[in-house]
C-alpha cells in the first residue's frame, strides 16, 4: 500500500457538506435559513393536549393506604394499585381509564375496610368467649 492518500477520499468536504450552488434551495430546501444556535428547543415538559382541561377525578389514594395499614393488606393493595394509577390515566387524557381506575379504587378500599372490620370483631368476639366463660375465682 503506498503512503499517499487520496485528496478526494480523506479530509474533504462531501457532497452534502458543500454550499449549494446557484438555483439550488438553501437550509432544508425549503428556502429558510438555518436556525440561529443557542439551546435547543424543549420537547419534555409539554402536556398532552387537552390535559389541563379535564375533570378532577378523586385518586382514594390515602384511604387505600390507610385501609392496607390498618385493615386487610391483600385488598388493600389492589386498592392502592388501582388509585396509583387514576393520575397517570387522566395526565394522558384517558378520562374513562382514569374514572374506572378511580372506582376500582374506591370498591377496593371499601372492601378492605369491611373485612378488617369483621377480622377485628371476628376476634374480640373469639377473645371474649375464650376469656369469659372461666373464672378462677382468685
Amino acid at each position: 500500500m503506498s503512503g499517499t492518500q487520496n485528496p478526494s477520499d480523506w479530509g474533504g468536504p462531501t457532497d452534502w457538506q458543500k454550499q449549494p450552488g446557484p438555483g439550488q434551495p438553501q437550509y432544508g430546501g425549503s428556502g429558510q435559513p438555518p436556525p440561529p444556535p443557542g439551546a435547543p428547543p424543549q420537547y419534555g415538559n409539554q402536556a398532552w393536549p387537552g390535559a389541563a382541561a379535564g375533570p378532577a377525578i378523586q385518586t382514594y389514594l390515602v384511604p387505600a393506604i390507610l385501609v392496607t395499614l390498618f385493615c386487610f393488606l391483600p385488598t388493600g393493595i389492589a386498592a392502592i394499585v388501582f388509585a396509583s394509577q387514576v393520575n397517570s390515566k387522566r395526565s394522558v387524557g384517558d378520562y374513562a381509564g382514569a374514572m374506572h381506575a378511580s372506582k376500582q379504587a374506591r370498591l377496593w378500599t371499601i372492601v378492605s375496610l369491611v373485612v378488617g372490620v369483621a377480622f377485628i370483631l371476628l376476634f374480640i368476639i373469639i377473645g371474649v368467649a375464650a376469656g369469659g366463660g372461666s373464672s378462677s375465682g382468685y
